[in-house]
């Protein structure tokens, strides 16, 4: 008897607590806050934006292209599954 009593507290706490955080969740306060906060972080990103420094493109000429691929078909091995396959 003890241990059914117990385990209905204990559902009746969760489901309290449950519901406690659902309505503060919900409530007009909190949603006011988070858009408050939402709304100090994007200017504070735009600001921080704004303050960066441009830096000059110093990439011009630096990639040195080769035809791997090419020497890769050149030096691949050919199976002789493949023709095995072709011939029937």
């Amino acid at each position: 008897m003890l241990k059914k009593t117990k385990n209905i507290i204990y559902f009746i706490l969760s489901f309290i607590f449950i519901i406690f955080i659902i309505s503060f969740y919900f409530s007009d306060e909190n949603i006011r806050m988070i858009n408050k906060s939402r709304s100090l972080y994007s200017a504070e990103i735009k600001s921080n934006i704004e303050d960066l420094p441009l830096l000059k493109n110093d990439t011009i000429n630096i990639f040195d292209y080769s035809d791997d691929i090419d020497l890769y078909k050149k030096n691949k091995k050919k199976y002789l599954f493949w023709d095995l396959i072709e011939k029937n």
